[in-house]
């Protein structure tokens, strides 16, 4: 190979490529990582080579606990680190449109291989869902200890509860509950699907909604959102519905702020409280619209939007915890604000610190006091440094 054609192969391995790859290979990681938290009562597949590898997964992830806590905190840690970088990238405008969304799609692809392995959630929506399909039942009056002979409640988690959320979300799983036809495996595949085409349409409202409002901002806001550890983490690895409230949100603020529709915004903003209730309070900012211009309208109502969910967050951290998954509408609506970058710098720790929750039980492996303490210690303290800095910061200014 002569020296300018190994200059030019050189040369394709841009520092986009080489960081892309390097992203790619540790969502490859953590996928495979996901199988080391299989539940012991699960077998996905009787094939022979299949048990052997996920074997020595179960292995790692439940009998060495130590050196599984630490594959996952490096996993993410270098996840972040490269996050950070691809963020330094698009603020300084060296990637375009078809770069961006060519990794986003891979790595939503890649993602939803996993297996859900940081919480049971999906469990208890496709059982839901089962109760309706299979037992023609309402999930509202039965729960999933009524049937103690279905062979799923045997790896599910809150089995003593009734159905939480609201109806719309309900109606949302029952096609994909019909289509997995009573097998388990299939049921996980199509619920996969569901949160992946949801998960696109918020990246495509993302767009829209910053195209209008930040144009010269929107690739920033895509990566923000699309490529967030934690985003990838809770809305495709191991997802959650917060997923599908954040799209009828933001297609309230879209179809319906910003085309100055009332009935749309009221319509979609209601699917989305009929997902998870909390986005009901959100209903009343419409009412402010007659007051400003159709662009200022949309800021003033993301801004709103955010204030309120911060409210409602914390009262669900308050008589729950600071689960990750909270903050999937959190970061949502931040996104749409990225020219705020105190605000992106404070996302950022925050996904890193939510995300960090998770090693405390991968690492000892049961429910404790002390778990609780370092996982509030984990999450807490570098939010807390970093609005003291903020605070200091704009005394600094004020002098």
């Amino acid at each position: 190979m002569t020296l300018s054609a190994k200059l030019v192969f050189f040369m394709k391995f841009s520092p986009y490529r080489i960081i892309s790859f390097g992203y790619i290979f540790c969502l490859l990681a953590l996928v495979i990582y996901s199988y080391t938290q299989i539940d012991l009562n699960l077998t996905l597949s009787g094939n022979l080579i299949y048990q052997q590898v996920q074997g020595q997964l179960i292995f790692l992830g439940y009998f060495q606990r130590h050196l599984s806590a630490l594959i996952y905190s490096l996993i993410q840690l270098i996840m972040f680190g490269l996050y950070f970088y691809l963020m330094r990238q698009v603020l300084s405008h060296r990637l375009n449109l078809q770069q961006i969304v060519k990794l986003i799609l891979l790595v939503s692809v890649i993602a939803i291989l996993s297996y859900p392995a940081l919480s049971h959630d999906i469990f208890n929506y496709m059982f839901d869902a089962r109760i309706v399909t299979k037992y023609h039942l309402n999930p509202y009056f039965f729960k999933a200890n009524d049937f103690p002979g279905d062979l799923w409640v045997r790896f599910m988690h809150w089995t003593h509860r009734y159905y939480p959320y609201g109806p719309i979300w309900l109606i949302l799983t029952l096609p994909f509950s019909y289509l997995g036809f009573g097998k388990f495996v299939l049921t996980l595949m199509n619920f996969k699907l569901m949160f992946f085409l949801f998960h696109l349409g918020n990246l495509y409202l993302i767009n829209k909604i910053t195209q209008k409002l930040y144009p010269e901002d929107r690739l920033t806001s895509l990566v923000f959102y699309g490529l967030n550890p934690l985003i990838i983490s809770e809305s495709l690895v191991s997802p959650h519905n917060e997923v599908m409230m954040l799209f009828f949100a933001l297609a309230a603020l879209y179809w319906g702020a910003l085309q100055n529709s009332r009935m749309k915004y009221i319509i979609l903003m209601i699917l989305s409280a009929g997902v998870k209730f909390i986005t009901i309070a959100l209903l009343p900012l419409i009412l402010f619209k007659k007051h400003i211009n159709d662009k200022s309208v949309l800021e003033f109502m993301i801004k709103s939007s955010l204030i309120l969910t911060v409210l409602f967050i914390s009262l669900e951290i308050y008589y729950r915890e600071a689960y990750p998954w909270y903050f999937i509408i959190f970061i949502g609506f931040s996104s749409l604000l990225i020219k705020y970058k105190k605000l992106l710098v404070f996302t950022f720790i925050l996904s890193l610190s939510a995300l960090g929750r998770y090693v405390p039980f991968l690492y000892e492996g049961v429910y404790s006091d002390n778990l609780q303490r370092t996982k509030n210690i984990i999450f807490y303290l570098p939010i807390i440094v970093c609005l003291i800095y903020y605070i200091f910061s704009l005394r600094r200014l004020k002098q």
